[in-house]
């Protein structure tokens, strides 16, 4: 084993949406930390498992010349940075943890070994799933598919959905969530092997945004019926050209806005079409997964996530790098 504790920590920021490896550096400078470094109700985790998500790109972009108190958060140059993550306690300084527990963090440092706080820690379940199947289809992106496709969507079968960056980590739960409950299902996404893979996950019609020329166009002939529900995960243009195409008392559930990520503010489209939902009294909401954590909603997803997976319903595709 290692004496060191490797860590990718950010060499510089991405200016103007564009990122590249030369932004990281691999750090071994750092020895394994061991049970005299750790303070009182903290404990040492050997990391397994980190999830790559896409709201990570806004926190490695340069920070505002004039920072505000509502300036997005910057992860310091230096150090390493962070996210969801996975891991086994191996020390451990807090009754509430003992070694060989499973455990989950919302800011698990990318490095070998982690000492993280009681506060910062989510202890698993001992069950027979793999440890990286709770940053997979138990995890974060699963769990807002399940937030936004059930309690924002309140979905009737019959309906139609619509969902943005249908193959990705939380559009591919949330059209197998939808079709599970009955909903005609219409996803979108950017390349021809993402779409024959939202086909695969039972999706009735798919678009492919950057090929189908105009968007409110191929949205109108996916959907003669119209949009019940729309999953949005892009924002920017695709947001706009779905508004088009709502139906009175549609639900619009705000997932993401992938197309504005690490973009320079003058190239950010806004939203144009807003007028035309005022009259159809169209619902617009926000999710957010972090104040679910632990609430009955997230023992409802475990419940719900689990029957499917043993029932062979449920595919979660990841992009898995060592």
């Amino acid at each position: 084993m290692s004496s060191t504790n490797t860590r990718v920590v950010l060499r510089e920021y991405a200016p103007d949406g564009i990122h590249s490896p030369d932004c990281f550096a691999i750090d071994d400078s750092q020895p394994i930390p061991d049970v005299k470094t750790l303070n009182k109700g903290q404990v040492l985790v050997q990391v397994s498992a980190l999830s790559v998500d896409p709201h990570q790109r806004l926190f490695i972009s340069p920070p505002p010349e004039k920072p505000t108190i509502k300036s997005a958060f910057r992860y310091p140059l230096g150090q390493a940075i962070f996210g969801i993550g996975v891991g086994t306690v191996v020390e451990s300084k807090n009754d509430a943890f003992a070694v060989g527990d499973k455990v989950r963090s919302e800011s698990m440092p990318w490095q070998a070994y982690a000492i993280l706080g009681e506060d910062q820690l989510i202890k698993l379940p001992t069950n027979d799933s793999d440890l990286s199947d709770h940053v997979g289809v138990y995890g974060m992106a699963a769990f807002t598919a399940y937030l936004g496709t059930i309690y924002a969507g309140k979905p009737e079968a019959g309906e139609t959905i619509m969902i943005s960056a249908a193959s990705g980590a939380v559009g591919q739960v949330a059209v197998q969530l939808a079709k599970a409950r009955g909903l005609r299902v219409v996803g979108m996404a950017g390349s021809d092997e993402k779409v024959e893979h939202v086909r695969s996950l039972g999706a009735d019609a798919v678009i492919n945004y950057k090929t189908c020329g105009d968007l409110n166009a191929a949205i109108a002939e996916a959907v003669p019926n119209g949009i019940d529900i729309y999953f949005d995960n892009i924002g920017g243009e695709i947001l706009d050209a779905a508004l088009l195409n709502l139906n009175p008392l549609a639900r619009v559930v705000l997932c993401g806005s992938m197309s504005t990520y690490g973009a320079a503010q003058s190239k950010i489209r806004g939203i144009t079409n807003l007028p035309s939902i005022i009259v159809k009294q169209v619902t617009l909401q926000c999710i957010y997964y972090l104040p679910h954590y632990g609430t009955q909603r997230e023992t409802n997803f475990i419940q719900e996530m689990t029957q499917l997976v043993e029932q062979g319903k449920m595919q979660f595709r990841v992009d898995e790098r060592i």
